[in-house]
């Protein structure tokens, strides 16, 4: 302290002022979307590091329609007969379910009739069943007014303070099946801004009362149906009361990835229910729907119930109402600090994150001090977060650090003429390192070629004519640099150079002006991580109204000429020869068989074991006279599902037909590979070849005549 006093009154004002400008520049952007966004990817990072599976109740069960369920009960019309919704409910019922929801809307009359209705709402009305509604912004029509909200849509729930969401509509189950429900609850909400789903809504107010949630109409059953208020302190249940935001939403708290919740597949109680009535044990614990809260709904893929979280970007929709239902039954929902303290914090970090520059003479001193306080308020968001509390970290960690930056002096030096001129010319498509070693050997860029064994990259992105028509020339300008720069970004990462852009197309080659004795690892590795990319980007460009790409690769490895290719004042770095123009052929092939990454044979034996590769056939590209057998990178081995890899069995099986020359065994085997393109195209060839509709397949050989 005695350090602290001898301080000049001046030196604490303009650290004062560092530390509040500091504040009201982050402040003046912590409202844009991208800020917000940060926040939320933080407690995500928090969720997704500190997971609590031990913390979720045992007492809440899912019941999915899952794919392996689809895949089991294939032999069944979708949709299913809802009358064997209600052969589950009566199970449940027998093996002591307490209460149960279906995430499934059932709002139209069944396709089977008003009996098959009739059949789950009797046994609907057996045992308290909760069905799921969605609300509306507008009203059907004065006509239809009385049957909006039909009485088991609403709950007795007083509310105080500001106004909760609104509807003027909703479309109730199927009378048939309405007259069963206990009550209804609402499964319309919206995601954060950002598109992920960390709160909900737990209450909705109509002209004719409060329509809840789904998951507080669970929570509300489960509870004894308890007198229940909703005002600034939360939501009360009974004496329970469960803290909301400031926008009277509930926090998801999370207790940990998929699955955190006891899953059973529907298939399993169908078949518990065969196994039953031929007089056998069921086959299934059924001591884990004794007394419990059970949710049912959809898990798979094709049936899009599927939501972003903190956790992953397909989570099952059924889930989030589960971790809802659960954080309201036992009141464990986050909270989160207001505004005003997120303010005061962000200012007590910049504060104590300065004091280091008035304390310390030595700036790494006054560094590192100040970066222990930041770090200090990290950890106490953890700590915060493990208790149910959520404390921005977004706002006061970025403050903290604009302070250590305007604080700090930071010095950096000038590299020399050449290198600055190296530098410039070449980082726009050479990565980092290649940089750096071509900067200490200029002698590496002389103007010539040399004769060197690479792999080359070519990529095209599919239908782009059509996609370029349809948008103006500044949003195909934009679409193209967030793609390409992406694209771009991956190869250069891998020690890849990207040789140049042709409109969308990408020309790129690893193996100089540095070897890589690697390079087609480096290829493959780049080629997959691009492929990747899309999962990520093309949500990202829907969303700023662009449409999604779709990116077709070529590779190939072989002897090529490299070098800078043109006069003493203007040259390009590149690449030619035949090895490079079946990289661009490959490319193109990909059309043929549906696929999105191609290589040669050449690439494939290069890049070693840790890839997944498809032999699709043997052709003979247009400009080549010498038949390339030709193969499809499907990844990393190591993330190569057992679906896969019987898909790729059944294919070789399939190829080795046609090769012998069965084509009509060969187009059955061809056949039975579902949703493969490769395999739909090759079954056609067969078909086209038996009727003599082509002249192109010549001794396994298939001929290609367009590029």
């Amino acid at each position: 302290m005695e350090l602290l006093r001898k301080l000049p009154t001046d030196l604490w004002i303009r650290l004062t002022g560092i530390a509040v400008l500091s504040v009201l520049v982050v402040w003046t952007v912590s409202g844009l979307g991208f800020f917000r966004a940060l926040e939320g990817q933080t407690l995500d990072l928090r969720f997704q590091l500190f997971p609590t599976p031990d913390q979720a109740s045992d007492s809440i069960v899912i019941v999915v329609l899952n794919n392996d369920s689809m895949e089991r009960l294939s032999w069944l019309s979708w949709p299913w007969p809802r009358q064997m919704y209600g052969q589950v409910l009566d199970l449940m019922r027998r093996w002591g379910a307490r209460i149960v929801a279906f995430d499934i809307l059932f709002e139209l009359p069944s396709m089977y009739g008003t009996a098959d209705d009739s059949i789950l709402g009797a046994s609907a009305s057996k045992l308290s069943t909760v069905f799921a509604v969605e609300l509306h912004s507008r009203s059907h029509g004065p006509s239809e007014a009385t049957t909006d909200f039909p009485p088991q849509a609403l709950m007795p729930l007083e509310t105080c303070g500001p106004q909760v969401d609104s509807a003027l509509a909703c479309n109730p189950p199927a009378p048939e099946i309405l007259r069963g429900a206990t009550i209804l609850g609402s499964t319309s909400q919206r995601p954060d801004p950002d598109g992920v789903f960390r709160r909900i809504r737990v209450a909705t107010a109509t002209p004719e009362g409060i329509v809840p949630s789904l998951p507080l109409a669970l929570a509300w059953l489960a509870s004894g149906r308890p007198e229940t208020s909703l005002d600034s302190d939360g939501i009360h249940l009974g004496d329970r009361t469960v803290r909301l935001d400031e926008d009277r939403r509930l926090i998801l708290r999370f207790h940990g990835p998929r699955e955190t919740y006891r899953y059973v597949p529907i298939a399993d109680l169908f078949a518990a229910m065969d196994a039953m009535a031929a007089g056998g044990s069921p086959g299934l614990d059924s001591t884990v729907f004794d007394g419990a809260v059970v949710l049912v709904g959809y898990t798979a893929a094709a049936l899009m119930d599927l939501k972003p979280t903190p956790y992953s970007a397909v989570y099952p929709g059924v889930e989030v109402l589960a971790t809802a239902t659960d954080n309201l039954l036992w009141g464990n929902g986050l909270g989160r600090v207001s505004g005003t303290y997120s303010l005061l914090l962000a200012l007590l970090v910049s504060l104590l994150a300065g004091i280091g520059f008035a304390v310390w003479r030595s700036v790494t001193a006054a560094a590192v001090s100040g970066w222990l306080v930041v770090l200090l308020y990290a950890a106490a968001t953890i700590l915060a977060f493990r208790q149910g509390l959520w404390l921005d970290a977004a706002f006061p960690l970025s403050s903290g650090v604009l302070t250590l930056l305007f604080g700090g002096v930071v010095s950096y030096s000038h590299a020399t003429r050449q290198k600055r001129m190296i530098r410039r010319a070449f980082s726009q498509y050479l990565s980092p390192d290649v940089v750096r070693e071509v900067i200490e050997s200029p002698d590496k860029l002389r103007l010539g070629g040399e004769k060197r064994v690479m792999t080359a990259f070519f990529s095209d992105v599919q239908g782009f004519t059509s996609i370029s028509e349809g948008l103006d020339p500044e949003r195909l300008v934009g679409l193209l640099n967030i793609y390409l720069t992406r694209m771009a970004d991956i190869v250069m990462e891998t020690g890849g150079t990207v040789d140049k852009f042709e409109g969308d197309a990408i020309i790129a080659f690893w193996g100089a002006p540095l070897r890589f004795d690697d390079h087609a690892r480096r290829a493959c590795t780049s080629a997959v991580r691009c492929q990747e990319l899309h999962d990520s980007l093309n949500p990202q460009l829907v969303e700023q109204g662009f449409p999604e790409l779709r990116t077709r690769i070529g590779l190939n490895t072989g002897s090529m000429v490299v070098g800078n290719m043109g006069s003493q004042k203007r040259f390009d770095y590149t690449m030619m020869g035949e090895a490079v123009n079946l990289a661009s052929r490959l490319e193109g092939t990909n059309k043929v068989y549906g696929t999105k990454t191609m290589a040669s044979s050449a690439t494939a034996e290069a890049a070693g074991p840790e890839f997944l590769f498809r032999e699709l056939d043997t052709v003979r590209v247009v400009g080549q006279k010498r038949p390339v057998t030709i193969r499809e990178l499907l990844g990393f081995r190591s993330d190569a599902s057992d679906e896969t890899l019987r898909r790729l069995k059944a294919y070789e099986k399939a190829l080795t037909t046609y090769r012998r020359g069965d084509l009509k065994e060969a187009a059955e085997l061809f056949s039975t590979i579902p949703d493969d393109p490769p395999s739909r195209a090759m079954r056609t060839r067969c078909e086209s070849i038996m009727r003599g509709e082509t002249n192109d397949y010549r001794d396994g050989i298939f001929i290609l005549t367009s590029k």
